[in-house]
């Protein structure tokens, strides 16, 4: 229940951060993000020379030629958000670069980014098990919060925290009524 919990708050309220922080600080008008890409290709290879982007990413951010895809932020999970954040806007890498932890000093919008991606990776993306006791459900949970926190200072928004608390209650409240 605590993984359910900690999976359900990393997709909906930090995704819903991770896209504004990507809107806000993207260099050009969102329905034009295709061409930013492609003028980036050599930022979005890999060090083994592969795309960054799997094919299942590449048909959420690139409109479908017939039009049945159109390509929507809304869709974009964390993993994919963080790739987009990371080479393609504006944000600054934070203090340690991109891919390794921040210190816990560096309150960033890219050390954010990077917390929330290391915090994913951990919980659902290479977690060995589903399983997460209470205590580091609540410590995952204040760490969250806290990056929620820092990411609203920054974006001078109030709407993460809140979101983030109120899911708590909802999901509490589904998972116990179970």
């Amino acid at each position: 229940m605590n993984h359910a919990r900690l999976c359900i708050a990393l997709a909906t309220v930090c995704g819903m951060a991770l896209r504004k922080m990507l809107l806000d600080n993207f260099p050009i008008p969102y329905r034009d993000i295709y061409k930013a890409i492609l003028g980036n290709q050599a930022k979005l290879i890999g060090a083994r020379g592969r795309p960054l982007l799997n094919q299942d990413q590449i048909s959420l951010v690139f409109p479908d030629p017939l039009g049945q895809q159109t390509g929507t932020v809304e869709t974009f999970d964390v993993s994919l958000l963080y790739t987009l954040i990371r080479n393609v806007s504006t944000v600054q890498a934070p203090l340690t670069g991109w891919g390794s932890i921040p210190q816990s000093s560096d309150k960033s919008l890219g050390a954010s980014v990077e917390r929330i991606r290391s915090y994913r990776n951990r919980i659902s993306g290479h977690s060995p098990d589903a399983k997460i006791n209470s205590q580091d459900f609540e410590d995952y949970w204040q760490k969250l919060k806290d990056e929620l926190h820092d990411i609203e200072v920054v974006l001078n928004s109030q709407v993460y925290s809140t979101e983030l608390e109120k899911q708590k209650r909802q999901v509490i409240s589904i998972f116990n009524a179970c």
